[in-house]
């Protein structure tokens, strides 16, 4: 039987790869208790589409035959219609089907759907479900436990299919199956958490810096922190990442700063270092005592650092090349030779 069922497979792969034009005209999907193997054929002659899979992967376990599938008066008009009926009767069939890139057309690979797990890409948020009709989705808890919701989970998976893996030490869940279920399990997961959620909660997020070093970042937020805010701030230089810790609502308030401040590449005219302004007539306590006052609240936060050298005569400036700039165009203005009395 084994032996039938991958030669079947292997002349379904032949005529897969046909052209749509040389097969039978379109047939209609009208399937009476008919094998899967009349759906794919069905999918290629209407959709153009093309499948790989293990010929075990077509046998019903439970009959130890090909799978069977029945539906009428279905009438998709347009192709994404027909994706749709096509992902809706591997269902019914116990199958799921993940695209397979780089190959000519729409090309499937067929699973099992209680073994599709370890092919199904995590979301990360509902958002990314979207276009999927089986997956995986990360959900983190922010004050409800994981092992309270889980069980309520659990109840409204898809049976033999649906999987839930539970991560205390996180607080997150990683659940597998249609996508029905999987938005399910999400509003499940929000109603729990949300009840508890309170602005006055405190919270410790951190974030990952992209395009800025993260002590930059810090000493911008610094900047706007607003009156009253009692938020702290941990820069772990070497991964490069901030913690925020505080009030929930303050707290998210400085992640969707850091967003905004980090999400775009740094500009050279504004990169970091360290340049030195020769000095003729000023004397160079004076002419740092006045670029001091000048970026006052920039040295304040440390992104402008100002050095004078008496015996050489010359200004260390440390900061970006803008700041550089106005500094140097400063000195000129006013390292002038005193008139006479």
């Amino acid at each position: 039987m084994k032996t039938k069922l991958i030669a079947m497979a292997l002349l379904l792969g032949v005529l897969l790869v046909l052209p749509a034009g040389a097969q039978q005209p379109e047939p209609k999907p009208e399937f009476d208790n008919a094998p899967v193997t009349d759906v794919l054929r069905w999918a290629q002659d209407s959709i153009g589409v093309g499948f790989i899979y293990d010929a075990a992967v077509l046998t019903d376990p439970g009959t130890n035959q090909l799978r069977r599938v029945t539906a009428r008066q279905a009438q998709p008009a347009t192709s994404a219609e027909k994706t749709l009926l096509l992902f809706e009767l591997l269902k019914r069939c116990g199958l799921v089907a993940f695209v397979v890139g780089g190959l000519p057309g729409p090309t499937y690979q067929l699973y099992a759907a209680d073994g599709a797990s370890r092919a199904a890409d995590i979301a990360l948020s509902v958002d990314e479900l979207d276009g999927r009709y089986f997956g995986a989705l990360s959900i983190r808890l922010q004050a409800a436990s994981v092992q309270s919701v889980a069980p309520r989970i659990r109840e409204r998976l898809t049976p033999g299919v649906g999987s839930l893996e539970v991560f205390e030490a996180t607080h997150t869940m990683v659940i597998t199956d249609f996508t029905d279920r999987l938005l399910a399990a999400w509003e499940i997961a929000m109603a729990a958490d949300l009840a508890t959620i309170r602005d006055d909660d405190l919270v410790v997020f951190d974030f990952a810096a992209i395009n800025t070093p993260a002590e930059k970042l810090a000493t911008a937020l610094e900047r706007v922190r607003g009156d009253g805010e009692s938020w702290k701030l941990t820069v772990n230089d070497t991964a490069n990442v901030l913690l925020i810790s505080g009030r929930r609502d303050e707290a998210e308030a400085v992640l969707e700063r850091l967003d905004a401040l980090d999400s775009h590449k740094a500009n050279p005219a504004f990169a970091e270092n360290t340049q030195t302004i020769k000095l003729v007539f000023l004397q160079p306590a004076e002419a740092a005592k006045t670029l001091r006052e000048m970026f006052e609240v920039q040295v304040k936060v440390g992104s402008v650092q100002i050095g004078a050298f008496e015996r050489d005569r010359k200004i260390v400036f440390k900061g970006s090349e803008y700041d550089f700039q106005r500094a140097k165009a400063t000195i000129a203005a006013i390292d002038v030779q005193a008139e006479p009395k």
